[in-house]
């Protein structure tokens, strides 16, 4: 388990979404909280159940929800006198601080005084810490890589299917794009229509994709690590699926830009 310590008379670092207990409770020794998701896996019943952590005793204080791990390793909260216990670590082992700034204050100028004060630290505001950590997980590890490779063989399988599917559409109705050539329709008009398709097309399959991505989001919800869906990927794959279509209409323009006008009157 992943044990957190903090002072329970601030806010910082503490457990959030509370459903049950109290968090002003944790300063007192040998107490816990944790996350009722894994209230099973840890064999915990009920609120003020003992339990054994490592050779030290914790009671259960209260539980939170939604404080979900990527490891699967459970969040345990505790005071900061409570975890050194929980985790044998000497007070002076600190190997992470977290600092809060004060109203009004610089993050990079408090970031340069204290790269100035202290030898050997690094120092790194959430965003970049987050963002190092998004990094290390997606680039770094098995499990990320794995993802990758999974959405670049979809992106690559997806494009191959579009480009078949508006590929043979423009083929069935090549005579009625011939027909449109006699009639004295420029290129520019039937590369609309072309485009429009594939816009249209493109929708469509992203409709569905996104209503299947909303169902897996609530499947996973009360599952192991939450599946989320931000508004920034919704909008960004909304982006790449249309362009996606349209390169592939590309490939069929061609053959309709080739068509002989006077082979619809044969």
């Amino acid at each position: 388990m992943l044990v957190v310590g903090f002072d329970p008379t601030s806010s910082l670092a503490g457990p959030w979404d509370v459903v049950e207990g109290d968090v002003r409770n944790l300063r007192y020794p040998d107490t816990v909280m944790v996350d009722e998701f894994y209230r099973e896996k840890l064999g915990i019943k009920r609120l003020g159940q003992i339990v054994d952590i490592g050779d030290h005793r914790a009671q259960v204080v209260g539980f939170t929800r939604g404080i979900r791990s990527f490891t699967q390793s459970p969040y345990v909260f505790a005071s900061t006198k409570t975890a050194l216990n929980y985790s044998r670590i000497r007070s002076d082992e600190t190997k992470y601080v977290l600092v809060k700034l004060a109203p009004g204050a610089s993050t990079s100028a408090v970031q340069r005084r204290l790269r100035d004060s202290l030898q050997d630290v690094d120092v790194k505001s959430a965003r970049a810490f987050s963002y190092e950590t998004q990094l290390y997980w997606m680039f770094t590890t098995g499990a990320g890589l794995a993802l990758l490779a999974a959405a670049l063989m979809g992106l690559v399988v997806g494009g191959v299917i579009i480009s078949q599917t508006l590929y043979a559409t423009t083929i069935d109705h090549i005579a009625e794009y011939g027909t449109l050539r006699a009639i004295g329709a420029s290129d520019t008009y039937l590369y609309g229509i072309i485009v429009r398709q594939a816009v249209i097309t493109g929708i469509t399959g992203y409709a569905i994709g996104l209503a299947l991505s909303v169902l897996c989001v609530a499947v996973t919800k009360n599952g192991g690590p939450a599946v989320i869906l931000p508004a920034l990927v919704v909008g960004s794959m909304l982006i790449v699926t249309v362009l996606m279509c349209i390169t592939a209409a590309l490939l069929s323009i061609r053959k309709v830009t080739k068509i002989d006008p006077g082979a619809v009157f044969k």
